[in-house]
């Protein structure tokens, strides 16, 4: 009897702990879960390969379809700079210093951006290249017509030809001295058959710098990795026919480096999923009635759940992301989740990434520093809005929680998209 009522006194004991100890690892899981929620297990994401269709918009679209015209550099871009001077305006610059700032933080810039599957190399040949003809010659002050900006680069080409071996290059950087009057610095792209021959290849794709790379180092980058962007396929997020500041951002903000590059932030995660900078089990489609909840981690970071897309037509659909102020994006004003919709029949400059924004930011706040749209993010908190709904689309989305893995959110379809 007495043994008996020794083992039920044992038996309590461990009862007992395994309560306390089950306590424990109740409160951790709860400490540890994202603010504004209760502890809660998601079911894993199902991967999904968004594509949507460009329709009859060819090229710098927002499309998935493989370009003609775009470069497929694969885990390497090799460029090429070279530096231009004219007959009647001889160079005063250091071509060295010009390719650190045109060229360092960019290809910091691309490593952290791609999570490491681009490398940006450019080799710079630091002499100045006597080109033929005068700076008016050619045109360029007055807006670059193709064919100028094709005849420019390809005196660029024949100048130093002789030093140069560009069938070991993807990519023609040519970088003029200051005093050019060309305020923008445009890509270049041509499609086969019309590019540039030179050392038995052809020269399809490149850039030029002008006067809106002399004067900021960190904004000089910005161009060089913005016109990439273009070489790479990317199209203009900013309202080209509106070019004043407020209705020049009003689709992206700069949420993205195609549209204001002046916070240098990160592409876009369906512009990373476009570039193949991201894997099918780092997407997860809501592709009919229901709904979706998932952990959105930051896009900064490597790993995890870059984003949620909800398909609403062929050729269109919302993404949902999460952003925080980290490496390349620490110049943002604002962190959280950007909701956005894509339309791939939308071409370069017109819209064809439109963020719908919590608030649009006060026109007498941060907008000279953080521009249009810096307060578009979605979140949890005082003063913070939850909650997004495109009532004829049937769509909504909320921040259900945030914590240091990312942001909890909820997505709800009420119809499918028309196929």
């Amino acid at each position: 009897m007495q043994a008996t009522t020794e083992r039920q006194r044992l038996g309590r004991r461990r009862r007992r702990a395994l309560l306390g100890a089950a306590a424990v690892l109740l409160l951790a899981a709860l400490a540890a879960a994202p603010s504004g929620s209760r502890a809660s297990v998601d079911p894993p994401p199902t991967p999904c390969s968004p594509l949507l269709d460009p329709a009859q918009t060819r090229e710098l679209n927002e499309g998935t379809t493989i370009s003609n015209l775009a470069l497929q550099p694969g885990s390497r871009l090799s460029a090429v700079m070279l530096f231009v001077e004219f007959p009647d305006l001889p160079a005063r610059e250091s071509s060295r210093a010009l390719y650190r700032q045109l060229v360092l933080r960019a290809r910091r810039w691309f490593a952290e951006v791609s999570y490491g599957r681009l490398r940006l190399d450019v080799t710079a040949v630091e002499r100045w290249f006597r080109m033929p003809r005068d700076l008016p010659s050619y045109g360029l002050a007055d807006g670059i017509s193709w064919r100028e900006h094709r005849a420019y680069l390809a005196d660029a080409i024949a100048a130093a030809d002789e030093a140069v071996d560009f069938s070991r290059y993807q990519v023609v950087y040519v970088v003029a001295p200051k005093g050019t009057a060309v305020e923008r610095s445009p890509a270049f792209q041509a499609n086969r058959g019309s590019g540039i021959q030179a050392d038995g290849i052809e020269v399809r794709h490149g850039a030029t710098f002008f006067e809106d790379t002399k004067f900021d180092p960190r904004h000089a980058a910005n161009v060089l990795i913005h016109e990439t962007g273009h070489v790479l396929g990317l199209p203009d997020l900013y309202d080209v026919p509106h070019p004043t500041f407020w209705r020049l951002l009003r689709f992206a903000g700069g949420w993205d480096m195609m549209s204001w590059n002046g916070p240098g932030a990160h592409f876009l995660a369906w512009q990373k999923w476009k570039l193949g900078w991201l894997d099918p089990a780092q997407l997860t489609c809501l592709d009919g009635p229901g709904s979706l909840t998932a952990t959105v981690t930051p896009l900064e970071r490597r790993g995890g759940l870059k984003a949620i897309v909800v398909p609403t037509s062929p050729s269109s659909a919302y993404v949902v992301e999460a952003r925080r102020r980290i490496g390349q994006d620490a110049w943002l004003c604002r962190e959280g989740v950007l909701v956005y919709a894509v339309d791939a029949t939308v071409p370069t400059g017109y819209g064809p990434v439109r963020i719908r924004p919590a608030r649009r930011g006060a026109r007498d706040g941060p907008l000279e520093r953080c521009g249009p749209l810096y307060d578009a993010p979605y979140g949890v908190g005082p003063g913070r809005v939850a909650r997004f709904e495109d009532r004829a689309a049937g769509i909504s989305v909320q921040v259900l929680a945030s914590g240091a893995e990312g942001y909890r959110v909820r997505v709800v379809r009420s119809s499918s998209p028309p196929r």
